[in-house]
């Protein structure tokens, strides 16, 4: 892709293309003078927790173990297990 050269409107806005028209772009700043713009997928800050410490994974894992498990009728079982009367 070559290089190219954009106006910077009045406004402070400057279009990169249609191609890129309603995406994601994230503008790093590396100085007063240099930009990079990259195209990209970002995670909402509320979602931010399902990205780490492997809590995807482990989300995944229960799903999938949720998946192959039928269920069992043991409920009675664990009230008494837990000592629950008044259910």
């Amino acid at each position: 892709m070559a290089a190219q050269i954009r106006m910077v409107g009045a406004n402070g806005q400057v279009s990169i293309g249609k191609k890129f028209a309603g995406r994601f772009v994230l503008i790093d700043a590396l100085n007063e003078n240099d930009l990079i713009i990259k195209p990209g997928e970002f995670v909402p800050n509320s979602q931010k927790w399902l990205h780490k410490d492997g809590n995807l994974e482990k989300i995944e894992k229960a799903l999938e173990r949720v998946r192959n498990t039928p269920p069992q009728d043991n409920f009675e079982e664990l009230l008494e297990k837990w000592n629950i009367k008044d259910v």
